[in-house]
């Protein structure tokens, strides 16, 4: 990927947030599934992409197993991502749970072997009050779009911007 390593902001936004995909999310980022970390976001225009999908390790107030218990928790998002990627689950609230961009997410479905046209990767949806983040998962690549429903932006056309981002990667060999 070094050679195109620049170009990844760009293609990220034209696969996920720019008018010709559909605008079908309001920002996506590009992770190396290794660890999690997001090397590449969009929109591009002033770093705005970097402001929606990552915020910096810092600690949240976090709902315990029992429901009621409130602790001060480490957030990593990077893990976090890494975690969701490598079990299709969220880590668990004494981990932190699901964070990204400093909000957090819960999962609400999970496809271990989805296929699209020649392509076969994990696909994850999650949810935030009127919004949520579709992620996939190739080979060595973690997709993550976000959509909004505030924008006008549905699960089903992130989704579907998502998938065709991830069965694109797969086509690259990633």
């Amino acid at each position: 990927m070094a050679a195109e390593e620049g170009s990844w902001d760009n293609t990220v936004e034209e696969w996920l947030t720019s008018t010709e995909a559909g605008a079908y999310c309001y920002a996506g980022g590009l992770a190396q599934l290794e660890d999690g970390a997001f090397y590449a976001a969009a929109p591009q225009a002033d770093e705005a992409g970097w402001g929606f999908i990552f915020k910096e390790n810092y600690e949240e107030s976090v709902l315990q197993d029992d429901g009621e218990t409130e602790k001060k928790m480490a957030i990593n998002e990077a893990a976090a991502l890494k975690k969701l990627a490598d079990t299709c689950k969220a880590p668990p609230p004494a981990e932190g749970g699901l964070w990204v961009g400093g909000t957090k997410y819960r999962v609400t479905k999970t496809d271990e072997k989805f296929e699209s046209g020649d392509a076969t990767f994990k696909l994850i949806q999650t949810a935030k009050p009127k919004g949520g983040m579709i992620v996939a998962v190739t080979k060595t690549q973690i997709v993550a779009g976000f959509f909004d429903e505030e924008k006008g932006q549905t699960c089903g056309n992130a989704t579907k911007a998502v998938v065709a981002f991830a069965e694109y990667l797969v086509g690259l060999g990633y």
